[in-house]
């Protein structure tokens, strides 16, 4: 039995996450066109539905059209594109918000077209194939706007591409077509520079291929076609770049033809003809695996029907928020737009805030059937822990006692917390009154060791040992963000499961979900804004950490880190939500600031050319920014304000106090969904008083690139990181400190992410910025999936003192509040170390 089936049916016990609610969030578009009449569109809102009744029906009007319509989202709408049979010089669209209500038809000039139309969208355009007349060649169109067009681009084919459809896998655009009565399948990709030579896909003998539908599900390239004397099969193609054999499907007559293709989640969908089918075969905890057996899901009932065409709506309605027990989105197609990315983050977020399932601990990881995102929201401390929070502490997923062979865990995930240390494997010394019951552990003291980070509790100004501006600062009077490490319980059983630390890469299965949590003390914020926060009364240590005392203390939640790895996204989609008063509360500066745990920062290069300070580039969708980084003796060199090192209260090896800024980073396509997310619970008496209305989303990021330019490519919490040089417009690498001279050194060409087969390539192809840029190190340098938090349990590379010597595993000890001398701070940078030089290192941990 396969790892992937084993997880499955853990899943179906174990998992919340993937427990089918009431209903999906996304909706299914079936687009057919009906002579005398025009396209009828039917919207399912319930696509997990056995069989499919349409929530809304409407005709966009047109006089007639034999050619498979296409449906696309993109950038916050559906769009859907024809081609006429009496109109061979345009192509025609019409767009909705939902795919409810639609514009009245408009042509696209494009000269000749003599096929129908396929859509899909790539780096940001949406992107249009077809063959022309009567050379059958093929030709592209694309916009940024989906209002402006380009002009007409041929492509080089050896054979004609009268049939040709385009998809979008393993970060190129495919177009996958066959001759009219042709027996072999071809393609040609597009990299964003130039296309390849067209390469033959599958020879499929003396059977001559009627059409093609190829989609991008469960990890793979799936072709599906038919024969012209009957027989529907499939072809996979892998990100090693191997095509699968040929199988056969069941569930759909034999000598139909197979039309358009898309995936709602887990379930996949096909038409033939004018009729729906989804896939039925499952191995997984929901909806099909291998995409082989079919059922029927919706017949048009209309006469005179062509074949359908689908598509998914993504737009976030109230439903979404105010749905009993709201489903972790399990996957996501390719092709699509930044806002699509968006609205999974922000539904990830509505199903990770709903309260889990009583009781506990025995449903940890388990979503409350009878509560949902707006429920948990109603109050500021909610009475029933959420979802996230019941998911492993780090110290539960690697503890140092109770642990297996590898360092994993043996207790069952529906466990009682239980925080373990390898220093204090009962957990540290409890004050008095305090426990352990609590599923929010803080702690993390630093931003992975780099800065500690700071609200003035006397805005704007930090705190100093007087009151007087002559004073040394006094960093740890200030309200100090602390943070947490969990997973969810797809990475509890791949651990609980291991025997031994795998000898060449952590390969996470697919559901994997990390979540990194930033706090600060409830008392510290003004009583009138309290409640604007969701609280929780939380463990955080005090003293030192050689010698910790556990709390228990009410806190506010002012950032939440995402991090999700789907069959389509191997690299996980990133996603980050945070407070909005992180720089500004009532309309005034809050005065946020970081003590950075070092003093001088390194840019090497393998350019000779490069700036010196470098300069990072980025995009807000409108216009594009450009932040010099701080100077290499950026001590030294402050003017205004200064920052210290050595003096005036910042320890020696630490530099201080630096203020906190937000370069525009945030992506529009980002900012509109949040616009219409808090549309929504403005609208809704659920959001009265919720305190959801003052969390956003920061960005998201779901596809490795090296162009900073790209869509939230510096994707950064304020809160989280705050940094500029170090994790906030970090690229690259960063390797630090250096004890002796206190050095963060940033290389900022170097590549960190492995492409085109994300787990196994031997060659690092990106430089990825932000989130994904920096788990990249852990994935392409370190071997272990994305994940730091696996760097608890990897064997060091070299073994200290002795030949006999066995590196505990867990992590070492708490970090505790305040602000600690230099060689506290030094021996916490050294365990969250992101270069590949520390062997040395035992503990690390997400962002």
């Amino acid at each position: 039995m396969s790892l992937r089936t084993i997880l499955g049916r853990l899943m179906l016990c174990l998992c919340g996450l993937f427990i089918v609610s009431s209903s999906y969030a996304e909706s299914v578009i079936v687009a057919t066109p009906q002579q005398g009449v025009g396209i009828e569109v039917n919207v399912f809102d319930n696509p997990d539905d056995v069989s499919g009744k349409p929530s809304s029906t409407s005709v966009v009007r047109y006089s007639s059209s034999y050619f498979v319509p296409v449906v696309q989202s993109f950038k916050g709408k559906v769009y859907m594109f024809w081609a006429s049979n009496n109109d061979q010089k345009n192509i025609y669209f019409s767009s909705s918000v939902e795919g409810k209500v639609w514009s009245a038809p408009k042509p696209i000039p494009v000269g000749n077209i003599y096929s129908g139309v396929s859509a899909t969208v790539f780096q940001q355009k949406l992107v249009l194939t077809f063959a022309d007349s009567p050379r059958q060649q093929l030709k592209t169109i694309n916009s940024d706007d989906g209002i402006n067009w380009s002009a007409v681009d041929s492509v080089n084919t050896i054979h004609t591409a009268l049939n040709n459809k385009a998809v979008v896998y393993n970060g190129q655009l495919f177009v996958l077509y066959n001759e009219n009565s042709g027996k072999a399948v071809y393609y040609v990709t597009y990299d964003g520079l130039k296309w390849s030579t067209e390469k033959t896909a599958f020879q499929e003998g003396p059977d001559t291929i009627v059409n093609l539908v190829p989609v991008v599900y469960n990890g793979d390239l799936r072709v599906y076609y038919s024969f012209f004397n009957g027989g529907l099969f499939e072809r996979t193609y892998d990100r090693g770049g191997n095509w699968g054999t040929k199988q056969g499907l069941k569930g759909i007559p034999d000598k139909s033809s197979l039309n358009s293709a898309t995936m709602v989640n887990e379930r996949l969908f096909i038409s033939s003809g004018p009729n729906v089918f989804y896939s039925t075969a499952s191995t997984g905890p929901t909806g099909s695996i291998n995409g082989l057996e079919w059922a029927p899901y919706f017949a048009f009932p209309g006469r005179s029907a062509y074949p359908s065409g689908l598509g998914v709506s993504y737009a976030i309605t109230t439903s979404d928020l105010t749905t009993r027990n709201p489903k972790l989105p399990a996957d996501l197609a390719t092709g699509l737009s930044h806002t699509d990315y968006a609205t999974f983050a922000w539904r990830s977020f509505f199903a990770l805030n709903n309260t889990a399932a009583a009781p506990l601990p025995a449903n940890r990881g388990v979503g409350n059937p009878a509560s949902s995102f707006a429920d948990s929201g109603k109050v500021s401390k909610s009475p029933s822990p959420l979802l996230w929070q019941t998911f492993a502490h780090r110290t539960e997923l690697f503890p140092a006692i109770n642990k297996n062979g590898a360092g994993g865990p043996t207790r069952p995930f529906g466990s009682d917390p239980q925080y373990s240390y390898i220093e204090f494997p009962q957990g540290a010394p409890l004050a008095s009154g305090a426990t352990y019951a609590h599923y929010n552990n803080l702690d993390e003291a630093t931003q992975i060791g780099q800065n500690a980070i700071f609200f003035p509790v006397n805005p704007p100004y930090p705190a100093k040992t007087k009151d007087d501006p002559t004073g040394d600062y006094a960093p740890s009077k200030d309200s100090q963000i602390l943070f947490e490490a969990k997973a969810n319980p797809v990475i509890y059983e791949y651990a609980r499961k291991l025997t031994s630390y795998p000898d060449t890469n952590i390969v996470l299965p697919d559901g994997a979900v990390e979540v990194k949590a930033a706090w600060r003390k409830l008392a510290d914020i003004p009583v009138p804004n309290q409640s604007r926060y969701l609280t929780a009364t939380v463990v955080t240590y005090r003293g030192t950490d050689a010698q910790p005392v556990a709390y228990n203390e009410d806190y506010a939640l002012v950032a939440l880190h995402i991090i999700h790895k789907t069959p389509n996204y191997p690299t996980f989609i990133f996603a980050t939500f945070e407070h909005e008063d992180a720089l500004t509360s009532d309309g005034k500066p809050t005065g946020l600031y970081y003590i950075a745990n070092y003093n001088k920062i390194d840019y090497p290069s393998s350019s000779a050319v490069a700036p010196n300070p470098p300069v990072a580039t980025f995009s807000d969708g409108n216009t594009t920014h450009t932040v010099t980084l701080p100077r290499e003796d950026f001590v030294k060199s402050s003017v205004n304000p200064q920052i210290y090192s050595g003096t005036k209260g910042i320890p020696e090896g630490q530099a201080g106090p630096i203020a906190v800024v937000q370069p525009q980073t945030v992506f529009n396509e980002v900012a509109a969904v949040n616009d219409q997310v808090k549309a929504l619970m403005n609208g809704s008496s659920e959001f009265t008083s919720s305190v959801w209305k003052h969390y956003k989303l920061k960005g998201v990021q779901a596809i490795p690139s090296s162009e900073q330019t790209d869509p939230d490519y510096y994707l950064a919490n304020i809160m989280v990181e705050s940094s500029q040089p170090g994790i906030q417009l970090f690229r690259g690498s960063n390797s630090f400190p250096i004890p002796e001279d206190s050095v963060l050194t940033n290389t900022r060409d170097f590549l960190n992410i492995r492409v085109p087969d994300y787990d196994h390539s031997t060659k690092s192809t990106l430089t990825m910025g932000g989130c994904m840029g920096c788990h990249g190190i852990a994935q392409s340098q370190l071997k272990q999936g994305f994940s730091f938090l696996f760097d608890a349990i990897k064997p060091p590379k070299v073994k200290p003192h002795t030949p006999s010597f066995v590196e505990p595993t867990g992590f070492r000890n708490p970090e505790t509040v305040g602000l600690p001398d230099p060689h506290t701070m030094a021996e916490r940078a050294r365990k969250y170390a992101l270069g590949f030089q520390s062997q040395d290192v035992v503990e690390s941990t997400g962002k």
